[in-house]
């Protein structure tokens, strides 16, 4: 599913990785990094066949006909499961020998532990990482303090069963390096529907309810075939694309970062689900799910508890239920709010389920969510992300105790979590719970601790009741399902021979790549992979260029009401001027003021800021104000970035904090602009579009980090809508 990035590695590169590895120790009680680097002439191949303990891997090896392949130059990682790993999986299975393996699926478990093109030491390894093994399924691994072995050393986990070995690990050999592990490494190949079935022992009744909805069936979705061949259209990558990056009047047109850009390899579907296991339902809910009661039973309960959560007045006008059902000329909620209708999409059980199901595929937790740049003292990292209920939105969250003094289990993923305000009480939300082997190809699954709804009276009025600043890499779904957004790695600086060559991370996106998006087929629709360095929320950024860019798109839902709409970006001397348009989608598109200049800095007097670290309290008050006059915000205090990629920390708006030494307090680059006020009407979607109306030469971007919807209630001085973070 995800792609394998070739990356041919040159023999400079090769010896200054060398040099590079020499300088750093493990991060997990790993030996020195030079003690790795002990060349015997040995290939992979060799490894196995002088090793007795992995004699019945090697017979796995022989059986897939992939020994020559091992035996070949190249730049690879190897995960071989030991004799005993292999003797788990024969039993597990019911083979008696490696022999009984189909030959066919002996090639798949050696693709699936194996990374093509890349060479990872366990001391590159922190936290959890993703990558790709040859199937292009997720090899995730997991390091930190939690596992150790009986030598007290940290232990790294893949996909959250087999164990790297810590006193084997790191062998290098002349094609690679080779992290032997105590299981064979099976790769899920399922579907969503097939991956919920071969687990649903421990969440029966919200299974029978997604088969009984239907919602299992739109879990087969998983690659466009059209794209295969209308991608051909489209250059495999673009060259040259400036997108910004020039501080002065006298370097625009000579200065500025250059990229290639690959377009996506494919169109991909993926989902998400969360179950709340059965167990957990009879426990808080006993008036719907008591012990004795049958499967049907559990399933007219849990249909009562959803027609609970969704009897609002409001719901029926977000969800169309008083729309007329053309078949009965009766409304959707007489005629299908029964047990007889539930695979109807106005059915409370079919909106209570499909709100349970993320419309992209988040492999891990650690994928859910972009916790790099957050200061989590101020904010907790956050994502808005839609689901198959349309009309929608959901929150996820990395709560903090800092944030939340509250909260149950301190840096746990919440979903729908609020914390106390002014305006809203504190919403506990649900404890998210990763479950092993949780995912295939297109879905994965985790565990909540209590359902979630799309309802009134907590989540819209309370959760949602805050300002609702978003990525704009989670806008897209494309965006996570084609492994477009994270990726590479964060901490690797822009670099000539990184980005600007086909070994490039960046993307450029197709004309007709994105659901419910209008590409003007000469805008360059351009995303930069994260960079710690750059000055944006996450590190990553989204820029259209071209002589006439052009660009429309359906912005996330969010509850009925009054918004102001915000867009965070950096502001920089080569950037274009764009007119903004906003309105209901189907309907009249208007123009939104004057157009939007990014050529400018905060300092300028047509925004109004001040910045450094003089100003006092009450000057910073003012200061704020004379932006706020000017339709600005400074940028948000919660986001940062590192300068020179590693060192200090850089805050991004500048603010004034005595005391708080760790920060430089002089960016005048990045801020906020309002650009309208937004009536978000029940059951419509709201569009955006951006049309050029000033560039310069190949450059003059518009660049967007994030946007913000933010509710009426909550604005004014001192509301949390205007609040520093």
């Amino acid at each position: 599913m995800k792609r394998v990035y070739k990356i041919l590695f040159s023999a400079c590169a090769v010896v200054l990785l060398t040099v590079q590895m020499s300088l750093f120790t493990s991060c997990n009680d790993d030996m020195a990094a030079e003690s790795y680097y002990t060349f015997t002439g040995e290939m992979m191949s060799d490894y196995l066949n002088s090793r007795e303990n992995f004699s019945q891997f090697r017979r796995i090896v022989e059986r897939a006909g992939k020994m020559e392949f091992l035996s070949s130059r190249g730049t690879r990682t190897f995960f071989p499961a030991t004799n005993a790993g292999v003797e788990a999986y024969l039993e597990a299975n019911g083979y008696n020998s490696v022999d009984d393996i189909p030959a066919n699926y002996c090639d798949t478990l050696v693709r699936a532990c194996l990374i093509e093109s890349k060479v990872l030491y366990t001391y590159d390894m922190e936290g959890t990482q993703q990558e790709s093994n040859e199937l292009g399924l997720p090899l995730i691994i997991v390091t930190d303090s939690t596992v150790r072995d009986n030598d007290n050393m940290v232990v790294s986990v893949i996909n959250s069963s087999a164990r790297i070995i810590n006193a084997l690990k790191n062998d290098s050999v002349d094609n690679g390096v080779v992290h032997p592990v105590d299981q064979v490494i099976v790769p899920n190949t399922e579907l969503g529907a097939s991956l919920l079935e071969e687990h649903k022992e421990d969440y029966s009744i919200y299974y029978e309810a997604l088969v009984r909805t239907k919602l299992t069936a739109r879990l087969n979705s998983f690659r466009d075939p059209d794209y295969e061949i209308w991608k051909e259209d489209y250059p495999e990558f673009r060259t040259g694309i400036l997108s910004g990056g020039v501080f002065s009047a006298d370097q625009v047109g000579t200065a500025g970062n250059r990229y290639y850009a690959r377009r996506p390899d494919h169109l991909e579907s993926g989902f998400t689900v969360f179950l709340v296991p059965d167990t957990v339902l009879r426990t808080k809910y006993p008036q719907y799910f008591a012990k004795t009661n049958s499967p049907e039973e559990n399933l007219q309960g849990l249909y009562n508890l959803a027609a609970e959560r969704y009897g609002d007045p409001e719901d029926e006008k977000i969800f169309g239920l008083n729309d007329i059902d053309p078949r009965t000329g009766q409304t959707y909620k007489e005629t299908c709010w029964n047990m007889d209708s539930l695979s109807n999409p106005h059915n409370p059980l079919y909106l209570f389920m499909s709100y349970h199901i993320l419309d992209r595929l988040f492999e891990s937790t650690n994928r859910m969510i972009n916790c790099w740049g957050i200061d989590n003292n101020r904010a907790n990292p956050t994502e808005w992300v839609g689901t198959l209920l349309d009309h929608s939105i959901l929150k996820l969250e990395r709560v903090y105790r800092a944030v939340d003094p509250s909260v149950e289990q301190h840096e746990s993923y919440y979903v729908n979590h609020a914390n106390a305000t002014d305006y809203s009480d504190r919403v506990k939300g649900a404890i998210i719970t990763q479950p092993a082997n949780n995912f295939s190809m297109n879905c994965a699954y985790y565990y909540l601790d209590d359902v979630i709804s799309y309802d009134k009276k907590v989540t819209r009025e309370k959760v949602m009741n805050t300002r609702i600043r978003m990525d704009m890499s989670t806008i897209w779904p494309e965006m996570t399902n084609n492994d477009i957004r994270l990726a590479g790695n964060p901490y690797e600086q822009y670099s000539e021979a990184l980005d600007n060559t086909e070994a490039s991370l960046n993307y450029y996106i197709p004309a007709g790549y994105l659901k419910n998006t209008t590409v003007s087929e000469n805008t360059i629709f351009f995303v930069q992979r994260p960079k710690t360095e750059w000055w944006n929320m996450g590190g990553d950024e989204y820029n259209f260029l071209g002589s006439s860019y052009d660009i429309s798109f359906r912005l996330p839902s969010v509850p009925p009401g009054q918004y102001e709409l915000r867009m965070g970006y950096a502001g920089m001397m080569d950037r274009g001027i764009a007119q903004i348009y906003v309105g209901p989608e189907g309907g009249e598109i208007e123009p939104q003021g004057m157009p939007i200049d990014l050529r400018y800095q905060a300092t300028s007097s047509e925004v109004g800021g001040v910045y450094g670290a003089s100003l006092t309290d009450e000057e910073l008050a003012e200061n704020n104000r004379a932006m706020k006059n000017n339709g600005y915000y400074r940028g948000a205090a919660s986001v940062f970035n590192y300068r020179g990629g590693t060192g200090s920390k850089y805050k991004m708006p500048g603010l004034t904090n005595q005391g708080d030494e760790e920060y430089d307090n002089t960016n005048p680059y990045t801020y906020r602009r309002k650009l309208c006020d937004v009536t978000v009407q029940p059951g419509v979607h709201t569009t955006l579009r951006i049309r050029s109306v000033w560039v310069q030469g190949n450059s003059g971007c518009f660049m967007i980090d994030y946007i913000e919807l933010v509710p009426w209630s909550i604005c004014g001085p001192g509301g949390l809508g205007e609040d520093e973070n």
